[in-house]
């Protein structure tokens, strides 16, 4: 129960992470996003590695939509 919470918060702030390449940057996107790009990046930079060239920048929606499936397996 615990985890299945725990990853449905982090899946919100992957979430907000994809939602925030949208907005203009300013001083107020900008530390939401070093916030949320820090808690974001430790499982992100594998996924970017692990995709090929050219498609990294698909890394959040694949790590999001990992979240979801793994959500449902729990």
């Amino acid at each position: 129960m615990l985890i299945s919470q725990l990853l449905e918060y982090y899946s919100y702030i992957v979430l907000a992470s994809i939602l925030l390449t949208w907005l203009p940057v300013n001083d107020t996107t900008r530390s939401l996003t070093t916030l949320v790009d820090a808690l974001t990046e430790p499982l992100l930079r594998p996924i970017r590695n692990a995709l090929p060239q050219g498609w990294q920048k698909f890394a959040t929606a694949v790590l999001y939509f990992g979240l979801g499936v793994l959500m449902r397996l729990i």
